[in-house]
C-alpha cells in the first residue's frame, strides 16, 4: 500500500475529517458520540440545521450523507470498534465508540429512509420516526476548495415565477410540470410541456427547454430538504418551491440505446437512463440567461 493510499483521510484537528479521494468532509464524531443516544431521521435533519446555525468547524452546509457517501466509509481492510465493542469497518481516524449505522438522505415514500450498517456493508429501510433499532448519523459536507465571495448571492427569485442561478447563468421556471399539470409525464409529454410554455411566452420568453443532466443536478442541494408533492423529502436549492415532483426528465439522450433518456432524482441526487415512454414525476423548464438581449 502506497503512502498516498494510506493518507486517504486527513484529520483536520477541528472535529472534522476530509476524504480527499471523494472531495467530502465528515464530522469526526457521529451522533452516538455527540449525544449518547439513538435518533430518528427527522432528528438528523434537525442536528444538521443546528450545526449549520452554529457554523460547526466554520461551515454551514452540513447534511445527512447520501447512500453512496455512507458507503464510501466502509472499508473491509480497516477495523474500528463501535459503541457495543463490536468490530466495524471504518478507518480508525474516526473515534472508537461510535454507532455502527448512519441514516442516509435516500428516502422511500413519506415515511421510510435508508440506513447503512458499517459492520457488514448492509443497507436497509427504517421508518423515519424510528429511534430504537440502531439509528445514528454522521454528518457530511462537500469539501469545496474555493470559497465564494460572502456577498455573492447565487439564487434570485423573481416575481414572474422564475429563478435566476447566478452561478450557472441559468434561468429556471420556479415550479415544475407536476405543480402546473398535476400529473406525471412521459418524455414526449415533457417536450410538449416546453412547447406550450414557449407558445404562451412564459415570463416573456420562448426558448424554454428541458435541462441537461448536469443542469438538473446543479440545483440539487442535499443541505436543503423540502417536501415534494407527496410530503416526502427532496433536496433543492433554497428558493425553489415545495410540492414539486421527485424527478425530472432531461434532454440528455443515450447515444446507442434509442428511446432512452436520463431522469434526475431530487430525493437522492442520483440519475438513471429510462425508456422515454415511462412516466416521470415531472420536468423542470430552463433557459440560458446569456440569450437575453
Amino acid at each position: 500500500m502506497t503512502e498516498s493510499t494510506k493518507l486517504k483521510y486527513i484529520d483536520n484537528g477541528d472535529g472534522t475529517v476530509t476524504d480527499a479521494k471523494h472531495g467530502i468532509m465528515w464530522m469526526k464524531n457521529d451522533t452516538w458520540l455527540e449525544l449518547g443516544e439513538l435518533i430518528t431521521w427527522h432528528d438528523s435533519l434537525e442536528l444538521a440545521r443546528k450545526k449549520n446555525e452554529e457554523k460547526f468547524a466554520g461551515y454551514n452546509n452540513w447534511r445527512i450523507p447520501s447512500a453512496s457517501e455512507a458507503k464510501y466509509l466502509f472499508d473491509l481492510e480497516t477495523t474500528n470498534t463501535d459503541v457495543e465493542g463490536c468490530e466495524i469497518h471504518i478507518d480508525p481516524v474516526f473515534p472508537a465508540g461510535c454507532g455502527f449505522t448512519t441514516w442516509t438522505s435516500q428516502t422511500r415514500g413519506a415515511k421510510a429512509a435508508m440506513s447503512y450498517d458499517f459492520r457488514s456493508d448492509y443497507e436497509y429501510w427504517l421508518a423515519k420516526e424510528n429511534d430504537g433499532f440502531p439509528s445514528a448519523v454522521r454528518l457530511v459536507r462537500a469539501d469545496e476548495s474555493e470559497e465564494e465571495d460572502p456577498e455573492f448571492i447565487r439564487i434570485e427569485k423573481r416575481k414572474d415565477g422564475t429563478i435566476v442561478d447566478h452561478k450557472t447563468g441559468l434561468l429556471w421556471k420556479a415550479d415544475d410540470s407536476y405543480m402546473d399539470l398535476d400529473k406525471w409525464v412521459t418524455w414526449e409529454e415533457a417536450k410538449t410541456y416546453m412547447i406550450e410554455l414557449n407558445r404562451k411566452q412564459f415570463a416573456g420568453y420562448q426558448d424554454w427547454r428541458m435541462p441537461t443532466r448536469k443542469e438538473a443536478q446543479s440545483i440539487y442541494d442535499p443541505s436543503n430538504p423540502i417536501t415534494d408533492n407527496y410530503g416526502d423529502t427532496i433536496f433543492l436549492l433554497k428558493g425553489f418551491s415545495p410540492g414539486a415532483g421527485q424527478t425530472s426528465w432531461t434532454k440528455t439522450l443515450h447515444k446507442t440505446e434509442r428511446g432512452t433518456a436520463i431522469r434526475f432524482h431530487y430525493y437522492n441526487g442520483d440519475f438513471k437512463w429510462n425508456p422515454m415512454g415511462l412516466r416521470s414525476h415531472g420536468v423542470r423548464a430552463v433557459r440560458n440567461l446569456d440569450k437575453d438581449s
